[in-house]
């Protein structure tokens, strides 16, 4: 039987998370993204996001420690510790601390994706969300790292090609 990998892939917007997460992919590692990400970042003022954080994610994690599948999560709890901050938006830091001590113990790994600099990025579907708070986001990002009992791994998208990246990233992923 394989090795169970979970594999979280962070950070700001506009570091590529997707097209690195799509060629890991190609390892016939299935990923995910929440379908409704979009709907839900955009509505803000919610609680969809504590609520998933809650249920869905503490869920999630029952169902991979039962299965023993493999998976890499486009975002996830660690995103939710960096935005909740970010928005000044409730959150659940006991079911954040919960998450992450169990993703632990299955030896998940966190990619943490950014850049050197963001001069002259913008979200695309945020306009406000700009350089300077892309900035922050990641500074939000580097604070998680410190907290986190995962292993994580930090790229800077803008010094390396994707393809070297994701070299890097298979290679710690068989550690």
């Amino acid at each position: 039987m394989k090795k169970q990998r979970i594999l979280f892939v962070c950070g700001p917007d506009r570091t590529r998370k997707s097209s690195i997460i799509k060629l890991l992919a190609s390892d016939k590692l299935p990923s995910f993204k929440a379908s409704d990400e979009h709907l839900t970042f955009m509505n803000r003022s919610s609680d969809r996001f504590l609520m998933n954080l809650v249920y869905s994610d503490v869920r999630m994690l029952d169902f991979l420690k039962q299965t023993k599948h493999s998976i890499i999560f486009d975002r996830g709890y660690p995103c939710e510790f960096v935005y909740s901050d970010f928005f000044n938006r409730k959150t659940n830091t006991s079911t954040l601390k919960y998450l992450d001590d169990e993703y632990a113990k299955l030896g998940a790994k966190i990619l943490l994706c950014t850049r050197r600099s963001f001069e002259g990025i913008t979200d695309d579907l945020d306009k406000n969300i700009n350089e300077e708070a892309l900035v922050k986001l990641s500074s939000l990002y580097d604070e998680f790292s410190t907290w986190t009992q995962c292993q994580v791994m930090k790229v800077f998208v803008d010094e390396k090609k994707k393809r070297d990246i994701v070299k890097e990233v298979r290679a710690w992923l068989k550690q």
